[in-house]
């Protein structure tokens, strides 16, 4: 675990005021959890005497202003998330704006206070102390590749970071730069004209991580999310995961797992985007199975595949309900292939993401079409569907960490099985439009005549000679367990 906490650096942060942070909590913890994302802005209205800040007034008319989410907000709901079963909750960045249209948080003015639209630091404390009371973590989104487009024509962001040598003048990062992976342009050029840091100066890396240590120590959050993270030199994504000792997920937005993988070297862990575009095709758009084999074949490139972040979606690409084809002859109905890519985020290696809005069926499409206002209905179906499956993840350690060895796999049905210290998992999938039956082989530590339950269902099998066979309707998940 990457706690370091009573060597000399603790004592440097405490003679300079910082006080330690609330949690320590490694990789082996957070492979355990399930992650509820949230975008600030768009989750819940709590406090609305906050909603003009700054001048930037909030419009929900208007998709790329402000529409009023805070702190206040996500503490009145947090209720809602647990009872989803989520043990963890990632928040969009904190960091102060300068700009009606930064309601996302990615467009940092000031590292060092808090947006006003959101609160203030007093009630960000609040929120990660009552979250903890309720089981749950909090990670929070940090921004070190750039500031807000301030640049030449309205100054900089504010001191320290107001220096023309605090930054590269590279201008942006091109179409062609990204298609003949000029790594040297997508780190040191601007992404979408963003100010972008210019980590080779010193001042400049030692101030991005005093932040980080800061942001830490005033709020208390378990761990980071690092947006951008491509764009960001590896040396200094290293030397700020060291520097702010917790558990830090890096963005990665590329579909190549040796790219991918290889950031593993510099943060904890990644955004499993490879995973994502297979889960895309093979779920929403009906493709073989086989797809998902093949994408296993690359955890070797992952220091950790079990702390691979999982999800179906994001606020920066097309909800899931938006791609997906769904039925033939009916293209309307989604939610099946819906569940079923679910039931597998739920049950793979790795730790599930699920962003909000997939719980209430939402469908928008690129931003800011994908970044609806929140509705809080704990009467959906997928609502409950969802906490189904968390209930199963949090009381099956196999589920949470456990190996994973592949048991069938051809076109349209993949099962594989889970274990951890004598709780074993069997995850079936049907991912045709039709029932399907298979007998499922080579099971490991499940001795002849053992009743295993779905627990997805009331049904169960009984193990003969390390098989079961089993029927699924279509696009159906089954979890057997003891």
């Amino acid at each position: 675990m990457k706690k370091w906490f009573a060597t000399t650096a603790l004592l440097a942060m405490t003679l300079s005021g910082i006080a330690q942070p609330a949690s320590a909590l490694g990789s082996t913890d957070w492979e355990k959890k399930s992650i509820y994302f949230i975008m600030t802005d768009r989750f819940s209205d709590g406090d609305t005497s906050n909603n003009n800040y700054g001048g930037f007034y909030a419009n929900k008319s208007d998709p790329s202003k402000y529409h009023g989410g805070d702190f206040q907000g996500i503490i009145n709901n947090l209720d809602y998330i647990k009872n989803m079963g989520f043990t963890a909750i990632w928040i969009t960045p904190v960091t102060m704006q300068k700009s009606a249209n930064a309601y996302h948080g990615y467009w940092t003015y000031d590292f060092y206070s808090v947006d006003g639209h959101l609160g203030d630091m007093v009630k960000f404390k609040e929120l990660v102390s009552t979250a903890r009371t309720k089981g749950i973590s909090v990670m929070l989104d940090v921004v070190i590749n750039h500031t807000g487009d301030f640049q030449p024509y309205n100054g900089y962001a504010k001191a320290p970071f107001d220096q023309y040598d605090w930054y590269h003048h590279n201008g942006d990062i091109t179409a062609t730069d990204y298609s003949n992976n000029n790594q040297a342009k997508i780190e040191n050029g601007d992404v979408a004209s963003l100010d972008d840091l210019n980590q080779e100066n010193t001042a400049v890396a030692a101030e991005l991580k005093k932040w980080g240590q800061w942001i830490i120590a005033q709020s208390g959050v378990d761990g980071l999310r690092i947006d951008t993270a491509k764009h960001v030199p590896k040396w200094f994504l290293r030397d700020f995961d060291t520097a702010v000792n917790t558990f830090t997920i890096g963005e990665v937005y590329h579909g190549d797992p040796a790219y991918v993988g290889d950031y593993t070297n510099y943060t904890d862990a990644v955004l499993d985007f490879p995973m994502y575009y297979t889960i895309k095709d093979v779920f929403g758009h009906d493709m073989s199975m086989t797809k998902i084999r093949d994408r296993y074949k690359d955890d070797y490139r992952y220091k950790n595949p079990k702390t691979n972040g999982l999800f179906i979606d994001n606020h920066d690409v097309k909800r899931f309900l938006h791609d997906a084809s769904g039925k033939p002859g009916a293209t309307w109905d989604k939610w099946p292939q819906l569940k079923a890519a679910l039931g597998f985020l739920f049950t793979s290696r790795g730790i599930p993401i699920v962003y909000q809005g997939t719980e209430q069926g939402f469908s928008g499409g690129d931003d800011p079409a994908n970044r609806e206002d929140m509705v809080l209905n704990t009467s959906n179906e997928l609502y409950k569907y969802i906490g189904k499956l968390n209930f199963i993840r949090n009381t099956h350690p196999a589920l949470q960490n456990g190996t994973q060895a592949e048991k069938w796999v051809d076109d349209t049905f993949y099962g594989f099985q889970r274990s951890n210290n004598g709780d074993e998992a069997v995850v079936l999938i049907n991912n045709s439009w039709s029932n399907q039956s298979r007998t499922i082989p080579n099971l490991s530590n499940l001795a002849s005549g053992t009743t295993l339950y779905n627990r997805l269902g009331t049904d169960s099998v009984q193990v003969n000679s390390g098989s079961i066979s089993v029927t699924l309707g279509p696009k159906e998940v089954k979890i057997f367990t003891k």
